[in-house]
This record gives structure tokens, C-alpha cells and sequence, in this order.
């Protein structure tokens, strides 16, 4: 299951919001969590 890299909750791959960073794609459990991370993507690259 894919982690949402800023709050870090676990995500069902079909229902959650993608974002592509730097070749590598990203799952977030909503927009704000994805508009954060495109603000500091540096931040929480990582975290996935």
C-alpha cells in the first residue's frame, strides 16, 4: 500500500490523488496534503 509522504497515512493505491516528482510518483490521501508537498517537495521526497 502506497504512504502519503506528508502525513503518512496508508492509502488504497485506486483512491488516492497522484502527483509526479522528479521521475517518481507520489499517493496522497487528499489536495491539501498534495499542495504541501508541491510547495516543499524537497521535504518529503523520502518519505515514500
Amino acid at each position: 500500500m502506497p504512504v502519503d509522504p506528508v502525513c503518512g497515512i496508508e492509502l488504497d493505491e485506486d483512491l488516492a490523488l497522484l502527483h509526479e516528482y522528479d521521475g517518481k510518483k507520489f499517493h496522497f490521501c487528499c489536495n491539501g496534503c498534495r499542495r504541501i508537498f508541491i510547495k516543499k517537495p524537497r521535504k518529503y521526497k523520502n518519505k515514500n
